[in-house]
């Protein structure tokens, strides 16, 4: 578990260059409303690393 963060920014920074403009500067896809505290690339990003380390529930994530 001591090397999910960083392998979590490594992947969010892969995330960040195949998003290129289509997110804003956030991490958010554009949309009306309330900007979320926990942006898109963000959420995308825990998933994949969740499934990179075999974490199949957020129960055992978090």
């Amino acid at each position: 578990m001591r090397n999910f963060i960083t392998n979590f920014r490594k992947i969010l920074g892969i995330c960040n260059q195949f998003a290129g403009n289509q997110v804003n500067e956030k991490g958010n896809v554009a949309r009306c409303g309330v900007v979320p505290t926990f942006s898109d690339l963000e959420v995308i990003a825990l998933s994949i690393t969740a499934e990179a380390f075999s974490i199949d529930s957020e129960n055992y994530l978090f």
